[in-house]
């Protein structure tokens, strides 16, 4: 919802402030029936994409693909065919979210460099060996364009608004949502949104950046606190000021938050989750993920 919310609020917001229509949008659904959002709600189409006899803006420019959760399942080969055909009749399209995946398997972005969410970030990459994948916050590439997530989106958003419309008119509609724009387009999606820690402690939050880093190969505490140029006894004071954690016990939370992801949301073997959030063992990751979350990472598939 935040991802359909990011892309439409900003143009509507435009279209308020300048009190003329600078943008218009038409949605569409792969059948023309609504689609009901991973948190319940329904988002009415207003016809279906590409079909024969469906409704048509006649001089769109812009094609902006939403997806998200399980797109492979409810997007089937005749729809990326679709999709295939009609992105030429475009002067740009864009995939935010899993849209990315969406443009990836209609081959449009073979060659061109891309992003998409960081928790798909390695996958895409090894499914599709031909884009150039990136982890920036956003990326456009020609007359291509992808996003990370919901939050990238209003970046990517706020830059269309201002190539179009300058930067000053991108502020006002900025402030509508009292928005701060303070990443470019090439920062790198975190693992972990710091938000307010990252002004509070900088110390903190610079560890954090290298722990998730070094998810597959764990780096000790004491090379992170040389690396931050602070004593382990202040490191850690530090982290229990701002976390109530350890440095250690905290670094150990994000990895084995990683695993649950992995194992909640994909098929990969529980061995490989393991080494990939740096797990010498299947044992070892087994006693350490049921000592997290109360089950076995097994039992945790299983219950879905």
């Amino acid at each position: 919802m935040m991802s359909v919310a990011c892309t439409l609020d900003p143009m509507r917001a435009a279209n308020r402030l300048a009190r003329a229509p600078v943008f218009q949008w038409h949605i569409q659904t792969l059948d023309g029936d609504p689609v009901e959002m991973t948190c319940g709600l329904p988002v009415a189409a207003q016809s279906a994409f590409g079909k024969e006899g469906s409704t048509a803006i006649a001089d769109t420019r812009v094609l902006i693909i939403i997806a998200g959760f399980d797109s492979n399942q409810h997007a089937q080969k005749n729809a990326v065919a679709r999709l295939s055909r009609l992105a030429s009749n475009f002067d740009f399209v864009g995939g935010i979210e899993a849209g990315s995946w969406l443009m990836a398997r209609a081959g449009l972005l073979n060659g061109h460099e891309a992003t998409t969410h960081w928790e798909d970030l390695e996958d895409f990459a090894t499914a599709y060996p031909q884009i150039d994948v990136i982890p920036d916050r956003f990326v456009v590439d020609g007359r291509y364009f992808t996003t990370g997530g919901a939050s990238p989106t209003f970046d990517f958003m706020l830059h269309l608004i201002r190539k179009r419309h300058g930067a000053a008119f991108a502020m006002e509609v900025a402030s509508v949502f009292i928005y701060d724009q303070t990443y470019p387009s090439t920062q790198p999606q975190p693992l972990v949104s710091l938000g307010r820690l990252q002004v509070m402690e900088p110390r903190v939050a610079a560890a954090i950046r290298i722990m998730e880093d070094h998810l597959d190969e764990p780096v000790s505490v004491i090379k992170i606190a040389q690396s931050l140029q602070v004593s382990i006894r202040m490191l850690e004071m530090l982290f229990k000021l701002a976390l109530q954690y350890s440095p250690g016990t905290y670094y150990r939370h994000l990895r084995l938050q990683a695993a649950r992801r992995l194992i909640t949301e994909t098929r990969l073997p529980i061995l490989e989750i393991g080494l990939r959030t740096g797990f010498s063992s299947l044992s070892a990751f087994s006693r350490a993920f049921k000592n997290q979350f109360g089950k076995s990472p097994v039992a945790w598939r299983k219950s879905g």
